[in-house]
């Protein structure tokens, strides 16, 4: 049978079997003519086969969980919430897609090793180098996280996302990027008459 692999035209035997892929290519094919295997490029999704480039195309794609990271060190004082800027981990066809909104989630370690909360936020990872999301320490010792932490996972949304305000409250603006203390209780103020008793 004579198959056509990109620029390629090889006359080979084949077996026609069921399968989920539209072909299998074996190592009879792979080996090459001239004794050269193919050199198989999945980063560049191509094969190198006969010093000829075939290009290979991922049917559907793939939901990869990406890594996310802490972009610089920074030291979580007790009792506080945080914006952290976090670097998603990209990949090539990143900058191709209109969608690039992902849904940020902790990990595990997160909350094991720094005992630190996160909340689940949607980012954008074509809008800049760096995502923001906000961290709560809900213990009174502060936390330093080093940069290159891994302090989430990143899944891509498939379906369009609406979002509900561009952003927070302008009059606010100033507390956006900086950390701010969470109160765990409400000092009970006494009354007057209780003020002016002997103890």
């Amino acid at each position: 049978m004579d198959l056509e692999l990109g620029p390629l035209l090889l006359s080979e035997k084949v077996i026609i079997a069921k399968i989920e892929d539209e072909a299998l290519l074996g190592y009879d094919i792979l080996k090459g003519r001239h004794g050269e295997p193919a050199d198989i490029l999945l980063s560049s999704n191509k094969i190198l086969l006969d010093r000829l480039e075939i290009p290979i195309f991922q049917v559907g794609k793939s939901n990869r969980a990406r890594r996310v990271t802490v972009a610089n060190d920074m030291i979580l004082p007790g009792m506080a919430e945080a914006v952290v800027s976090v670097f998603v981990e990209r990949f090539t066809d990143d900058d191709e897609d209109v969608n690039s909104d992902c849904i940020v989630e902790p990990v595990q370690q997160l909350e094991d090793m720094y005992a630190l909360r996160m909340a689940t936020t949607l980012v954008n990872v074509n809008q800049s180098p760096t995502c923001s999301i906000r961290i709560l320490n809900p213990f009174s010792t502060e936390v330093m996280l080093r940069q290159d932490t891994e302090i989430g996972r990143a899944e891509r949304i498939e379906r369009s996302v609406s979002v509900l305000a561009k952003e927070e409250c302008t009059e606010d603006k100033w507390n956006h990027a900086a950390i701010r203390r969470v109160k765990t209780s409400q000092e009970s103020s006494r009354s007057d008459h209780i003020k002016s008793m002997p103890m």
